[in-house]
């Protein structure tokens, strides 16, 4: 953004203003206006169903690939693998990339942008006000470096209100791309979805709607019009109807509201800086490029294996803790253990930190504070090393049989 500011002084952003008000001529308003909403109805019909993007409220990663005697009936990692004992149709395709899926991801921005492929004032906006140069390439990622930055403050905090969109995320990519790491193919459909979506959403928000709003709504005034071609860009980038779901999903869906403000007015800034459609178009795509990919890469996949990597592991205890609870609890709990263990473990280090803890019980509906975080973590780690190692979680979850229970302990005194 800084570099953006250093290009485009105040004044020639001023310039651009100006010359963005003429961009809907009055005597073509009423028609130009016409395809907006249209575009505008199908993309509502869209969102309704599926929201721009796939995030949504839905049931996180962590909760869906377990069933360590959580308070909800959930699949086993082994069926979400699709290597388990399930050999159901839905395990199946839970364990492929989901074709269906990706295709009306795709069909959904083909109908959003129909005017641009069929030649009409989709294409005509993009044909006018999109120049693709060296420039506008390198002014595109300069864009996304705050996105980005934002983008990774997210997915490393352990706020609750950001908790459910980084599971949700996860939960859509698992969705559309499936367990197992798929490097090239994935980046080839991902490379394909980001660049028709920032081709699609720049043209129809930033090309259209923002001087449509201006000249309708704001009489000329630019502020006016990015106003609402951004809450109109967020609105849509939610799931109306999942905000009253539940409580919860009410927060999930108001966080990604906000972040989609943001990623909206981002968009808008870069186009009425530089007057070039191309430059939020780039930025647009890059940024769900490495959403989409890096969530399937490491969040997802790499997550994913590690956990069944080190599931499978031969018993390495020189205690005989593992020994102990199999005795107790039989070798099918052990192997949940680990696998609830390890998908805990996002650093993969082999150990549990207090906010790792804290944000995969965000999993199970269980919204520990910083403190209470604390006092499970120091329950669990009974050589006060700082972190918890399987054996201490073992003896930690093994009376109660589960870790929801075990906290509950901590926290409650009994099971």
């Amino acid at each position: 953004m800084i570099g953006v500011c250093i290009h485009y002084p105040k004044h020639n952003i001023m310039a651009n203003t100006r010359s963005m008000v003429g961009i809907l001529p009055s005597r073509s308003s009423n028609k130009v206006a016409i395809t907006i909403i249209a575009s505008l109805a199908m993309l509502l019909s869209c969102s309704l169903l599926a929201p721009i993007q796939g995030f949504q409220a839905s049931r996180p990663l962590v909760a869906t690939t377990n069933k360590l005697h959580s308070p909800l009936p959930m699949p086993s990692l082994g069926m979400a693998l699709g290597g388990g004992d399930d050999t159901s149709s839905s395990s199946s395709s839970s364990s492929s990339i989901n074709l269906s899926l990706i295709v009306q991801n795709l069909a959904n921005q083909v109908l959003i942008g129909l005017t641009i492929w069929t030649g009409g004032s989709g294409y005509d906006t993009l044909v006018e006000h999109a120049h693709l140069d060296a420039n506008a390439v390198l002014l595109g990622v300069a864009g996304t470096v705050p996105m980005l930055a934002l983008s990774r403050a997210i997915e490393t905090s352990e706020s609750p209100f950001v908790s459910g969109l980084n599971l949700s995320t996860n939960m859509a990519v698992l969705n559309l791309f499936g367990p197992k790491a798929r490097p090239v193919l994935v980046a080839g459909v991902t490379a394909v979805l980001a660049s028709v979506t920032g081709v699609v959403e720049e043209t129809v928000f930033r090309g259209q709607s923002l001087p449509a709003f201006t000249n309708q709504l704001g009489d000329g005034d630019i502020l006016t019009g990015a106003l609402f071609s951004t809450l109109l860009f967020a609105v849509l980038h939610t799931n109306p109807l999942g905000f009253f779901k539940s409580p919860e999903a009410f927060v999930d869906n108001s966080t990604l509201l906000v972040l989609q403000i943001i990623n909206g007015a981002t968009f808008c800034f870069l186009y009425i800086a530089t007057n070039n459609l191309a430059v939020p178009i780039i930025t647009h795509a890059l940024y769900d490029f490495y959403t989409f990919y890096k969530t399937h890469l490491v969040d997802v996949a790499g997550q994913m294996e590690y956990a069944k990597r080190e599931a499978l592991m031969p018993r390495c205890s020189s205690s005989g803790i593992e020994k102990k609870w199999t005795d107790k609890r039989g070798e099918e709990w052990l192997a949940e253990a680990k696998q609830s263990f390890y998908l805990m473990d996002t650093d993969m280090d082999g150990t549990l930190s207090r906010k790792e803890l804290r944000i995969a019980m965000y999993s199970y509906g269980v919204y520990l504070s910083e403190a209470q975080s604390e006092e499970v973590k120091r329950a669990a780690d009974t050589d006060s090393s700082g972190s918890i190692d399987f054996d201490e979680y073992l003896e930690y979850i093994g009376p109660g049989g589960s870790r929801y229970k075990a906290v509950r302990y901590t926290l409650f005194g009994q099971y």
